[in-house]
């Protein structure tokens, strides 16, 4: 029976700690509403990619794709986001307003993100971990070549987003201690290779996800991130 719920629990534990960050920094909460909306929509998309060879969880609604999908992506897309101003107390500060203009580049920038995941998988025949391994780096990589000044919080958003998600997987041994042997595909892949009881995969997926969400907002909004005053 617990079977079932797994996924809910997962998706619970993450919950807390994003309404945690999403209670204690007031200031940042526009950037984590606007970063999980997109993210909770980007779970339900790849996820029908992740279905074919990654993973197989099973939804409250018995459906292939549920509203954890959806949850799981916008409760770990808001704390990327933020855990970094979070743990270092940082804030960001604002410069542009062209509303339209930022609008129009967020939306084209999210088409090419979603033709490097779809493109690789489809077009290419990649494995689903190494499309998301280009849609992750691609942008990221070229964020850092526009913006320097966000090379660091984004690898140690990473780091962070590493840690928070083994520890999560740690925690989830004691609800079911055989999870990943019931919902992952473990194939005779490297990075399904057991580390610790966890597929090396993850431990690479957790780290750019990190990498790769909390210099968006900033990028996007052309924003500064700044130290906060006591």
């Amino acid at each position: 029976m617990i079977e079932r719920y797994f996924y809910s629990i997962w998706t619970l534990i993450f919950f807390f700690i994003w309404l945690a960050l999403y209670i204690h920094r007031k200031d940042l909460r526009k950037e984590m509403l606007f970063v999980s909306f997109v993210f909770g929509i980007a779970g339900i998309v790849s996820q029908y990619i992740y279905l074919k060879d990654w993973w197989k969880p099973m939804t409250l609604t018995g459906t292939a794709v549920g509203i954890e999908d959806f949850l799981i992506g916008m409760f770990i897309g808001g704390i990327a986001a933020v855990i970094y101003e979070e743990i270092y107390s940082k804030k960001i500060r604002v410069r542009n307003s062209k509303r339209s203009h930022l609008i129009f580049y967020c939306i084209l920038n999210s088409l090419a993100i979603c033709f490097l995941f779809f493109g690789s998988f489809y077009l290419l025949k990649f494995n689903s971990f190494y499309s998301s391994l280009i849609t992750f780096l691609v942008p990221t990589f070229f964020i850092w070549f526009k913006r320097k000044d966000l090379i660091k919080p984004s690898l140690i958003s990473g780091v962070l987003m590493l840690v928070i998600g083994i520890l999560v997987y740690f925690v989830l041994f004691f609800v079911l201690p055989d999870y990943f042997h019931r919902f992952w595909y473990l194939k005779e892949v490297w990075f399904a290779s057991l580390f610790l009881g966890i597929p090396l995969g993850e431990y690479i997926w957790f780290f750019l996800s990190g990498m790769t969400i909390s210099p968006l907002y900033e990028f996007w909004q052309e924003a500064r991130i700044i130290k906060m005053k006591n």
